[in-house]
């Protein structure tokens, strides 16, 4: 894999499980395929981070427009990596869903995210846990709040194995090629020079901490609201390898991680 990725997009409406579905049914437009082809994209929800990525200004619609005054509001820009308990989290900070946006793209449409007095951070996962939580929830189509994008739905149903999910991962050239539960955490959260653009990264493991230490969960308990239900996988040694070896740059933010 390429160290990068494509997109399950939660979408933009508000947190309850039956708003916040992809209608699967819907056809993308010409013009929607135009642009993604012209952006090399396989979902339309992606252009922006790619315009993110080429330094392009595109317009910003009135949901991202609203979306990003919830975190101005909060005075908090949580990222929110795929599979990693940040369904709750948004739901705390924002009171809504929000989508998988980077750090890049924050960094793009909204610098004034990036002052001092802006608490930026994230969660991080163990990449081989990680993976197998993406896909158990790729298999099922998505969880009870968040949907897998139905272009790759499709793909993703005729997986027979693990090893059917990792090859998928090595095959693809770009994170746009992978939904958004199989890209590299480091993806969202490093400018295209590597460099990290979140001041503090918590474990997956002591989420219940988080609330000591982000003053806007200050009182809070955080759920768990996008609950997959998980499969007895257990991989192979060599499967364990490989999965390091694709997510080698999640593997080296282990050592990013704020001590608590």
């Amino acid at each position: 894999m390429g160290e990068r990725t494509e997109a399950t997009t939660p979408p933009d409406r508000r947190a309850t499980p039956a708003a916040a579905r992809h209608d699967a049914t819907a056809s993308p437009s010409l013009l929607h395929r135009a642009a993604q082809a012209l952006f090399r994209v396989r979902n339309f929800n992606d252009i922006h981070e790619r315009a993110a990525e080429l330094g392009l200004r595109l317009p910003l619609g009135s949901k991202r427009l609203d979306r990003l005054e919830a975190v101005r509001r909060s005075r908090t820009l949580f990222i929110h990596v795929p599979k990693n308990a940040g369904t709750s989290i948004n739901a705390l900070l924002y009171g809504r869903v929000m989508r998988h946006e980077t750090a890049r793209y924050y960094h793009h449409v909204a610098p004034d995210l990036f002052r001092p007095d802006i608490v930026r951070f994230a969660i991080w996962r163990d990449p081989v846990e990680r993976f197998l939580s993406a896909y158990d929830f790729a298999r099922r189509g998505g969880g009870r709040h968040v949907r897998i994008h139905p272009r790759f739905a499709a793909v993703y149903r005729q997986f027979r194995s693990l090893e059917d999910a990792i090859d998928h991962v090595a095959a693809s050239r770009s994170p746009y090629g992978l939904d958004h539960v199989f890209r590299p955490q480091s993806w969202y959260l490093t400018d295209r020079r590597g460099q990290l653009l979140v001041e503090r990264i918590f474990a997956f493991s002591r989420i219940d901490a988080l609330p000591e230490h982000i003053p806007a969960l200050a009182g809070s308990t955080i759920p768990h609201l996008n609950d997959t239900q998980r499969g007895t996988y257990v991989p192979t040694e060599s499967q364990s390898r490989r999965i390091r070896a694709l997510y080698r740059h999640d593997e080296m933010l282990r050592g990013r991680l704020t001590s608590l």
